[in-house]
C-alpha cells in the first residue's frame, strides 16, 4: 500500500535458469502496468516464457547469459505499458 506505483522485477539464477518475478502496485496497475505480461517480454529475451497476473507474476529463461539485457529491458516495457 505504501508504494502503489512502484513496479518491481527480480530476477534469480539457479544453474543454468533464471527465473524472474514482476510485482506491480495497485496505481501502477491502473495506469497499465501489467506484470504478466512484463516479465513474459523480460522472459523472452533470456530464451522463456511465463507470465501471470496484472499485480504479480513469474517467469523462467533458458538463457542466463542474457539476465541482464533482459534486466535492463524492464523500464522500455514498463513505460510502453503505462502510455
Amino acid at each position: 500500500d505504501k508504494y502503489s506505483d512502484a513496479v518491481a522485477v527480480i530476477a534469480a539464477i539457479s544453474g543454468d535458469k533464471v527465473t524472474f518475478a514482476a510485482c506491480c502496485g495497485k496505481d501502477a496497475v491502473a495506469k497499465g502496468a501489467h506484470a504478466g505480461n512484463l516479465v513474459r517480454e523480460v522472459a523472452k529475451i533470456a530464451g522463456g516464457n511465463g507470465g501471470g497476473r496484472p499485480d504479480s507474476a513469474m517467469a523462467g529463461g533458458k538463457d542466463v547469459s542474457k539476465t541482464e539485457e533482459a534486466m535492463k529491458a524492464v523500464i522500455e516495457i514498463v513505460t510502453a505499458q503505462i502510455k
